[in-house]
């Protein structure tokens, strides 16, 4: 695990540092068969500890995927979903698509740099 990572899951233990969390939803807060978002089973343990994040001054931002390809517009669902679960949360981002998120901490750009060529 990256050392930046583990620190910070640290801060996170001891309440140390407030947090800007982004939260993606399918296979994360829930479990999803293909793109059949209707019938999404939430996680109830992600859940838990996603509010409990919030519940602890945590800034929580849900991003997801859905529509991002289809150009279907999934917000009105996906906000029910949300709330039906008693997902806390600061704001919905929709569209959100990403197959690798580089930057400085998760994937630092050298590090990705050096394991990728093409």
């Amino acid at each position: 695990m990256n050392l930046q990572i583990e620190k910070t899951l640290q801060e996170i233990k001891k309440g140390e540092k407030k947090l800007t969390i982004w939260w993606d939803i399918d296979g994360t807060l829930c479990s999803t068969d293909g793109k059949d978002y209707d019938n999404a089973e939430p996680d109830e343990a992600m859940i838990t500890l996603l509010n409990s994040l919030y519940d602890h001054g945590h800034t929580i931002y849900i991003v997801t995927a859905r529509g991002a390809s289809s150009g279907i517009n999934w917000k009105a669902i996906t906000k029910q979903q949300l709330q039906k679960w008693g997902v806390k949360y600061h704001k919905l981002i929709m569209g959100y698509s990403k197959d690798l998120f580089v930057d400085d901490v998760c994937l630092r750009p050298e590090e990705f740099l050096n394991e990728v060529e093409i």
